[in-house]
């Protein structure tokens, strides 16, 4: 795959992502239905979050996000814990719409070289190049989008894209 290919399908997704997060009715973000462990918001908060995480430490760099992100929405974190500084929608929608533009703008030349830090996805496996872990950011962002149209479902919202 090219690297133009990569960033293509970096930008398919995260539009796919964005699309969901517009046709979500906002009465919905902070429900979370019986058997699931975060509501659409969270979901919506750590794609963007992970990613950046990731992104920059296979860079070696300090991720580039408002400390209320991180605390609101790194694994690990819960809506039942959050205080009253969570990201609005429109927050979260201008972060996940920037996102791609800036990782493309760093990493263009960049993704077939080894990462200054890996990452190590289980005890077994660890990524070393930067073009793996966006590979493996652009699946987890498809896992996300996954659990948000379980979310909607279980609200009976069918608008889904």
């Amino acid at each position: 795959m090219t690297e133009e290919e990569l960033f293509a399908q970096l930008m398919f997704i995260r539009n796919r992502t964005l699309s969901m997060l517009d046709a979500t009715d906002e009465k919905f973000l902070d429900e979370q239905p019986d058997g699931f462990n975060n509501n659409i918001r969270w979901n919506l908060g750590h794609i963007f979050v992970a990613q950046e995480k990731r992104i920059h430490n296979v860079l070696g760099a300090e991720p580039e996000m408002p400390a209320n992100f991180f605390e609101s929405f790194n694994r690990g974190t819960s809506p039942s814990d959050w205080g009253s500084n969570v990201p609005t929608l429109i927050e979260i929608r201008k972060h996940l719409s920037d996102q791609p533009h800036r990782m493309k703008e760093k990493l263009t030349g960049r993704t077939k070289d080894l990462g200054v830090e890996p990452f190590d996805v289980t005890e077994d496996y660890s990524m070393k190049k930067i073009e793996e872990v966006v590979h493996f950011m652009i699946w987890h962002e498809g896992l996300h989008q996954g659990v948000i149209i379980g979310l909607k479902h279980a609200h009976g919202d069918k608008n889904l894209f």
